[in-house]
């Protein structure tokens, strides 16, 4: 493949072989427009931001499309340029029904945020869940409902991912972290995973 390193081309076979054994094409590029459902998005607003190794799965009723891909963008901070590239899991679906939220890895900045008052949102019944993740959105009452015991319990043995969130739409990663080629299926199963876990079935 003209222009790819060793390494990248071995990473886009992954992905396609990913894309066989579990029903998905590969895309590849951003051909049609996923970037733009994701513009609401706290990881998405940098404007330079690229996606490849796309893949896509859609349900029989199509009411739910699955995508798993890598994302790289670069901010300039002056003199210098930092590039962060992650593994995203996205899913659009009318099976989802969420508020909007953004749940990230609780930082020392956010705990000195805590301290002055500006607070997230903490669960008593579940502190290392609250000591592990940094929770935020307008409305409260509704992400204390969403959040429920199966994700606060699961969440609360894990570490390291962040959430956003807005009705339909739902992605999942760990900020400037590519997955490993070896456990990219072990991904898109962890993905699906928290997908099942915010699933609206009432």
């Amino acid at each position: 493949m003209f222009g790819l390193s060793k390494k990248e081309v071995l990473r886009k076979e992954k992905y396609r072989f990913l894309c066989g054994a579990n029903d998905m094409a590969f895309v590849d590029k951003d051909e049609f427009g996923t970037k733009a459902y994701l513009k609401p998005f706290e990881l998405f607003k940098i404007s330079n931001g690229k996606i490849r190794n796309l893949c896509q799965k859609k349900s029989p009723s199509m009411d739910t499309e699955i995508n798993l891909f890598d994302y790289k963008y670069t901010v300039s901070t002056g003199k210098t340029y930092h590039t962060f590239d992650q593994t995203v899991f996205f899913v659009n679906s009318k099976l989802l029904g969420l508020p909007e939220f953004r749940m990230k890895p609780e930082n020392l900045g956010h705990k000195i945020a805590n301290f002055l008052g500006w607070e997230d949102i903490d669960f008593e019944k579940y502190p290392a869940f609250s000591d592990k993740y940094h929770l935020t959105g307008e409305h409260e009452d509704f992400i204390r409902h969403t959040f429920d015991d199966n994700i606060l319990k699961f969440f609360s043995t894990t570490s390291g991912w962040t959430i956003e969130a807005a009705n339909y739409y739902m992605i999942f990663y760990s900020f400037n972290s590519l997955v490993p080629e070896n456990i990219l299926s072990d991904f898109y199963r962890l993905g699906n995973g928290v997908f099942d876990l915010f699933k609206d079935e009432k």
